[in-house]
């Protein structure tokens, strides 16, 4: 399964739901899939991606969507301990893994060697956990996590393809008009 694609269908699934893009790739696709107000993209911000997704849970009613990475997510594993403390029944939490740190020289990550993150969550108390290898499975687990209270941790196993367009980042942009899509 492609990041891109996993992207689109989780996109094609959504009202206006919040999502939070992982820095580099996920947030370029998810750019190209569908650029929108309620999109925070997280460019500069490795490691956290589902931290800034947990605090918008804990402000918000509304499913919040993070589309973390491996890497990412590895950098800041303390952020599981945490949504399992707070307990958002708004989050979802969905971790493109593929096992490797692709926005610093596509180094192996741990989930190359072994490291199984749905473990990890469940170690740290998440108990909606769910590994998915294909977008037919992400679709049903998916259509899950929306329909039930979380959190919910999906790792998305994903092959690594070249990399699309970077679109011109503009963070206070992205503030300002992610913001403005609450009002």
């Amino acid at each position: 399964m492609f990041r891109f694609d996993a992207t689109k269908l989780i996109l094609s699934k959504l009202d206006n739901q919040p999502i939070v893009a992982n820095l580099g790739p996920t947030s370029d696709e998810l750019w190209h899939a569908e650029h929108r107000d309620r999109n925070f993209y997280t460019y500069g911000n490795m490691g956290l991606c589902s931290s800034i997704a947990l605090g918008m849970s804990l402000s918000s009613d509304e499913k919040i969507i993070s589309l973390d990475g491996d890497g990412s997510l590895l950098m800041n594993l303390g952020t599981l301990a945490t949504i399992n403390r707070e307990n958002p029944k708004n989050l979802i939490v969905v971790v493109y893994d593929n096992e490797m740190w692709g926005q610093t020289g596509r180094q192996a990550t741990h989930t190359s060697t072994g490291t199984e993150l749905v473990e990890v969550a469940q170690g740290c108390g998440i108990e909606k956990t769910e590994l998915v290898d294909d977008l037919e499975s992400l679709s049903e687990v998916f259509d899950k996590a929306l329909s039930e209270d979380g959190p919910w941790f999906i790792v998305a196993k994903i092959e690594e393809t070249d990399y699309l367009p970077v679109p011109t980042p503009e963070p206070e942009f992205t503030l300002y008009r992610f913001r403005n899509s609450f009002l």
